[in-house]
């Protein structure tokens, strides 16, 4: 989702992330805004060996210095991440939410980044459950997100998040049961834009939902025109995977890669990023075997 994503899926840490992190050129004001930005340009640079033990040295900080413990989990699953160990990313994100509880803001949040990790590997059931267990923390909660009413929030997320995973999960399977379950995701996207709509910001969101129904359709004219509908601001790293998905299944394949070009020169180094790369990498493949991916979800994990 364009925009909600971000900030919904990393709310806490991300945000605070950014806010720490000083312009490019000037120096960090405070030890916690050095190790931050530190922590940060490693990961962008690759180099997650470096960012742990950056982070683990935020750890002995005194009190008055060290980063959030919000902070510190996220960046210790995108550490994971930037590694290649999704499973272990979204591991440390759920040992974080089970002890702030299911009510907590950052519960919310971080099962929203946990529907990504799962989806990394092919786990499909998984990122259901986290999509229900977001839920279930943005309707027990009682805090507010800026400037959104919270279940209109909550409702946004659930309906895209499902959607898509169900428009997956249905191209494993056949026949009947295949059916069901495009009609089950065709419903769900029908409540995400019955949502969106009247809000007059998400046309992005829309589209890319309309982009993948189409491509997992094998409707090219439709993949492509509904890819073309996404404004060339969005900068969501998730839209832009099937954002180019669809253009290059369409036939616009100098416009996908222009996508994929965009995508690679994003300098946010997020516990979600790696997933999307990972992605194109696996896509890039032009033989069997395939890795999993949006493009070939009966693939092998």
């Amino acid at each position: 989702m364009a925009g909600l994503r971000v900030l919904g899926a990393l709310i806490v840490a991300v945000a605070g992330c950014a806010s720490a992190v000083p312009p490019a050129g000037t120096a960090p004001a405070t030890p916690r805004a050095r190790l931050i930005a530190d922590l940060t340009e490693a990961l962008r640079r690759g180099a997650p060996d470096e960012a742990a033990a950056i982070l683990d040295r935020a750890r002995q900080l005194p009190q008055a210095a060290r980063p959030s413990e919000s902070l510190v989990a996220y960046f210790d699953a995108t550490v994971h991440s930037y590694r290649g160990d999704f499973r272990g990313a979204a591991e440390v994100l759920h040992d974080y939410t089970v002890r702030v509880g299911p009510t907590a803001q950052d519960a919310f949040a971080f099962h929203d980044a946990m529907i990504a990790l799962r989806t990394a590997d092919g786990d499909l059931l998984g990122a259901l459950v986290e999509c229900e267990e977001m839920v279930v923390a943005g309707t027990r909660g009682t805090w507010k997100p800026p400037g959104d009413d919270r279940m209109t929030w909550v409702r946004l997320k659930e309906h895209w998040h499902r959607a898509y995973l169900l428009r997956m999960i249905a191209q494993t399977r056949a026949g009947a049961e295949r059916q069901a379950l495009i009609g089950y995701a065709e419903r769900a996207r029908r409540d995400y834009i019955a949502v969106a709509a009247p809000l007059h910001t998400l046309g992005d969101s829309i589209a890319v939902l309309d982009a993948y129904f189409a491509f997992c359709d094998g409707a090219r004219d439709a993949m492509r025109a509904a890819a073309q509908r996404v404004h060339a601001d969005d900068d969501d790293i998730e839209d832009l995977y099937l954002v180019q998905l669809a253009l290059d299944a369409g036939g616009a394949h100098d416009a996908a890669a222009a996508v994929r070009q965009r995508m690679a020169a994003l300098d946010e180094a997020t516990a979600l990023t790696p997933v999307f790369l990972a992605w194109l990498q696996a896509d890039a493949a032009t033989a069997p075997p395939f890795r999993f991916s949006p493009r070939h979800p009966t693939a092998d994990r």
